[in-house]
């Protein structure tokens, strides 16, 4: 399983993370990008943007998604990566529970693919979606999702994105009303998880939380996903 996930930052601070990103991938690598977090108006933009970013990853073929309910097994087992922009959490969790991509999703990531979430991309990957409302930029949820569970590819962890130390308070209140751990990503910081090791990289530490307890991971750090307890 290799999945990577960044705090939401803008893409100038993310060298690293998209020189991690090239080493997952094997030679001319063909991409499916999915914008449904975001606004309608801005998926072809955004596809542009994707271009630009990853412009030092030759891609053979980079094609976008925009509606979830036409992916079969066949269609996506042709890339080698997905990657899930940002925007509102709930927009795009409401796209996925709509469709069978769970299951897809889960063959990908266990048949050798890479998903790379950003943002809202990254915090439906983990274990619940309350994490989206922290903060005064917050999302809103008015897409109908009354399931908060996110797809839960971190076991019980959950992401935080955009994360800011004004944030903890909220955080370790999610953490002991759930009893869910949380990773809590600057917007200048991703993590990677490669079978089952997760290592911290970008400019800024990760955050993780466990009921009242926070611990600072520095990047480069590493440690393994189901030994979350060794904190």
């Amino acid at each position: 399983m290799k999945l990577i996930m960044t705090g939401g930052g803008d893409s100038e601070h993310f060298n690293a993370i998209d020189n991690h990103f090239i080493n997952l991938l094997g030679a001319k690598p063909k991409l499916l990008y999915i914008p449904l977090a975001g606004d309608e108006a801005d998926y072809a933009y955004g596809l542009d943007r994707i271009k630009r970013v990853f412009s030092t990853i030759v891609f053979s073929d980079i094609k976008m998604c925009i509606d979830l309910s036409i992916l079969d097994w066949a269609y996506l087992s042709v890339f080698d990566a997905i990657y899930f922009d940002g925007g509102n959490t709930f927009k795009l969790m409401s796209h996925i529970r709509d469709t069978h991509t769970y299951e897809l999703l889960h063959r990908f990531l266990h048949s050798g693919g890479v998903i790379n979430g950003d943002s809202a991309g990254a915090i439906v990957l983990g274990s619940h979606l309350e994490t989206a409302h922290i903060g005064d930029g917050g999302d809103d949820n008015d897409s109908e999702v009354i399931s908060y569970q996110g797809l839960n590819f971190l076991g019980p962890i959950a992401l935080h994105c955009h994360y800011e130390s004004t944030h903890d308070v909220e955080i370790k209140e999610f953490s002991q009303s759930y009893g869910y751990p949380v990773l809590a990503l600057h917007e200048d910081t991703a993590i990677s998880i490669e079978e089952g090791i997760v290592k911290v990289i970008g400019n800024n530490q990760a955050s993780f939380f466990m009921q009242d307890k926070k611990i600072d991971i520095l990047p480069s750090k590493e440690f393994v996903l189901i030994d979350i307890n060794f904190l």
